[in-house]
């Protein structure tokens, strides 16, 4: 992809932000590739002048290739968070797990292994909060997702998990209410295997420049999408690893 095609991408998706969703980014500057996606995301990055504090990697199933996507500093806290009405307009959870890098994964050739990406690495139960600049980003192919950051709006996270190397995390539960009523569980199992998207991501990230430590990186759903609304509060019990509770203040 050209720069002044990013640029173009990247200045559309700003402006979304601050008024009304697009459908989609108009073919002349539209994303075709994992590659194109991420120089948007960079474009967009430099445009609003945010912070990186986080990252989310994904993959729709263990043989699919990884993707990641920048969470903006100022969007992750602490739990109990609670997110102010103009801070997100499309509201969605997913119960996840996320890890904060103990150490920095610099750029290089060697693909990194996983005691590498580990070693230091802190476990937190988290709800990434979903938002778009898009109408409807389940209508979207990969690359337009993938370059509005994958519809990330924020994360929270829970306090660290002591002893984590030691658990079993596949047996990991999560229940979720919307205002004390049953929304969202983890029964349906969860795609990946939480540690081996981290070094899916350390090994993305080795030809983007690296990762530096105390970035929060968060490893996908276990829970699927539900969506909620403005004036909810979002509590996840994830057992044993803790709990994460939001409130979305009403619009």
């Amino acid at each position: 992809m050209r720069e002044d095609q990013a640029e173009a991408a990247a200045r559309l998706l700003c402006a979304a932000r601050g008024s009304e969703p697009i459908t989609e980014l108009p073919a002349a500057c539209r994303p075709h590739s994992d590659a194109d996606a991420y120089q948007i995301q960079d474009a967009v990055v430099r445009r609003l002048g945010e912070a990186i504090g986080g990252w989310k990697v994904g993959a729709a199933s263990p043989t699919t290739e990884a993707f990641c996507a920048p969470i903006y500093a100022r969007m992750i806290r602490p739990s109990p968070a609670a997110y102010a009405a103009g801070e997100l307009r499309l509201i969605a959870i997913e119960g996840e797990i996320a890890f904060r890098l103990g150490h920095d994964l610099p750029p290089r050739a060697q693909p990194y292994e996983r005691s590498e990406v580990t070693r230091d690495a802190t476990l937190h139960p988290a709800i990434e909060v979903v938002d778009s600049r898009f109408v409807d980003p389940r209508a979207l192919v990969r690359p337009s997702m993938l370059a509005d950051n994958y519809a990330n709006g924020g994360l929270v996270h829970g306090a660290a998990v002591r002893d984590w190397p030691m658990l079993d995390l596949a047996a990991t539960r999560i229940t979720i209410t919307e205002d004390s009523q049953p929304f969202a569980d983890s029964n349906a199992g969860v795609a990946r295997d939480p540690v081996a998207a981290l070094v899916d991501f350390a090994n993305l990230m080795r030809t983007r420049g690296g990762a530096k430590a105390g970035i929060f990186v968060t490893t996908g759903s276990w829970t699927g999408m539900a969506f909620t609304r403005h004036g909810t509060k979002i509590s996840a019990d994830f057992g044993p690893l803790g709990r994460v509770d939001i409130a979305f203040a009403a619009g």
